[in-house]
C-alpha cells in the first residue's frame, strides 16, 4: 500500500590495521579515564575493531606493527588505500556479522507474506531535536538490534528496520536530495515505506499494525509492521547473537556486534564519502603510523553541565580539565616511549586551540594532527547547527564530524 503523504516529511530545500593489543589498550584506556569523550570515542573504538578484524587482519595474525616489523600485512593495509584515503567496510563483502546486518535488511521480496517492519519514528517535534550524530548512531544501533532479534524472540523471526521520511534535523537546506537521513547516509534497507502497513490510512482495528506506546512495551510477535513510539530512547536487547546463526566465539561479542551495527548505519553517500577523503588527504600525513599515534577527540561545548547554549541539549557531565586530557597523553607516552604522533579533535574552537597550546609547551616533540577545515560548530546537537557558526552549512558540520571520527580510526 502506498504510504500516505505527511506535511512533515522530508522537504527538498527548494519546498521549504589490525590493531595490536597495545593500540587496544590505548583506546581502551581513553575510553575509561577521560569520561568526557566517550560517546565520540567509544563509537571510534568500536567501528575501528571491526575494521581491523574484518578488513585489515591477515589470517592467523591479528597484529601488525611497523613496514619493517611486519611487510605483508602493511603491504594489505596499504594496497587499494593509503592511510590518508577514506575506508570502510562492505557490507556486501566482508561477511561476518556486517553481513548478516545487510542480508537480513535487504530481502529479495520486500512484499513477501513473511516480511515484518520495524518502522523507527520521528520525534512529533522532529524539527527541534537536538540529538547530535552519535546519539542517533546509537538510537538506530538499538533500534536494529531490536529488529533483528524481534526484541529477544528470534525464533519468531526479525524485522527489517525503515526510517520513516519525516525531516533529519542536520538535514535542512540539504542539497543532495531530500531533508531526511538519506541526505548523507545509505538507506537501512531496500525496502519502501510503501512496502510497510501505514498506521494512518489502515483500518485502526488492523491486526497488522501495532504502534508501541513505551520503548519495553510488550507486542504480539506476528504483527506485521510495528511502529517504535515517538521517544528519543530505545527497548535493550540481552540476546544480541544467536539471530546471526554464527556461533559464537572471539569475533562474536558485545562490541563487535555494536561495531558492526554503527559500521552499516555511517555508510555515507558517495558526495559525502568524496568529501571525507579529500579532507583526510589534507589532514593525514602519509608516513603516519597508527601503532605510534594517539587520538584525543575533546568534547565539550553542550556537553559540559552549565552551559548557555541556546537550542541545544541540556548538559550531561562536569567537564575535566584539559590538564586532564594532558596527563593521559603523558601516561600512554610512559606506557610506549614510540609515540610520535597525537590527533587532536575538538567541537569546541577554544578548547582546542587552549590544550594545543599546553601540548606546545609541554610535549614539543609531538606531532600534532589536526582536522583542518573542521568548522567547529561549538555544540554536537542537531536541529539548529547552523546557527552557531556563520557562513557554515550543516553539510560540512557533518562532514566535519565525520572526518574526525575518521581521523581517530587512524591512532
Amino acid at each position: 500500500m502506498e504510504a500516505k503523504a505527511s506535511p512533515n516529511r522530508g522537504r527538498s530545500p527548494t519546498s521549504s590495521p589490525s590493531a595490536s593489543s597495545m593500540t587496544q589498550i590505548r583506546m581502551i584506556v581513553i575510553s575509561v579515564t577521560c569520561a568526557i569523550v566517550v560517546s565520540v570515542v567509544n563509537n571510534a573504538i568500536i567501528t575501528k575493531s571491526l575494521l581491523s578484524n574484518d578488513h585489515w587482519s591477515s589470517s592467523g595474525d591479528r597484529s601488525y606493527d611497523t613496514p619493517q616489523n611486519n611487510p605483508e600485512t602493511w603491504k594489505k593495509l596499504t594496497k587499494d588505500q593509503h592511510i590518508n584515503t577514506f575506508w570502510w567496510p562492505s557490507p556486501e563483502e566482508y561477511g561476518g556479522i556486517l553481513g548478516k546486518i545487510h542480508d537480513f535488511q535487504n530481502p529479495s521480496d520486500c512484499s513477501a507474506a513473511s516480511a515484518k517492519f520495524f518502522v523507527w519514528r520521528s520525534k512529533s517535534d522532529n524539527e527541534n531535536d537536538t540529538r547530535g550524530l552519535t546519539a542517533w548512531a546509537h538510537a538506530a544501533s538499538s533500534h536494529m538490534l531490536h529488529a533483528l532479534t524481534d526484541a529477544d524472540q528470534p525464533e519468531a523471526g526479525h524485522r527489517i528496520l525503515i526510517n520513516d521520511d519525516k525531516l533529519f534535523p542536520m538535514a535542512k537546506g540539504c542539497e543532495h536530495g531530500l531533508e531526511t537521513r538519506e541526505c548523507y547516509f545509505e538507506p537501512l534497507t531496500n525496502c519502501k515505506l510503501s512496502d510497510v502497513d501505514d498506521y494512518e490510512t489502515a483500518d485502526p482495528k488492523s491486526s497488522n499494525i501495532k504502534i508501541l506506546s513505551k520503548t519495553d512495551e510488550e507486542y504480539d510477535r506476528n504483527v506485521r509492521t510495528l511502529y517504535t513510539s515517538d521517544s528519543i530512547w530505545f527497548r535493550k536487547v540481552k540476546d544480541m547473537y544467536s539471530w546471526t546463526g554464527l556461533g559464537f566465539n572471539s569475533q562474536h561479542s558485545t562490541i563487535h556486534m555494536t561495531a558492526a551495527s554503527l559500521a552499516y548505519y555511517f555508510r555515507v553517500k558517495p558526495w559525502l564519502r568524496k568529501e571525507i577523503d579529500e579532507r583526510l588527504r589534507r589532514n593525514i600525513p602519509l608516513d603516519l603510523n597508527p601503532q605510534r599515534t594517539i587520538g584525543v577527540p575533546i568534547r565539550r561545548s553542550d556537553k559540559c553541565h552549565g552551559h548557555a547554549l541556546e537550542g541545544s541539549a541540556s548538559g550531561e557531565l562536569e567537564c575535566p580539565p584539559l590538564e586532564e586530557y594532558l596527563k593521559k597523553v603523558k601516561e600512554f607516552l610512559a606506557f610506549d616511549p614510540r609515540i610520535e604522533n597525537v590527533i587532536v579533535t575538538s567541537e569546541d574552537k577554544s578548547a582546542c586551540e587552549e590544550f594545543l597550546e599546553i601540548l606546545n609547551k609541554e610535549l614539543p616533540s609531538l606531532r600534532v594532527i589536526q582536522n583542518i577545515g573542521d568548522v567547529q560548530q561549538g555544540t554536537g546537537s542537531g536541529s539548529k547547527l547552523e546557527a552557531y557558526t556563520e557562513g557554515s552549512s550543516n553539510a560540512e558540520v557533518v562532514a566535519s564530524a565525520l572526518t574526525s571520527l575518521h581521523m581517530h580510526m587512524r591512532a
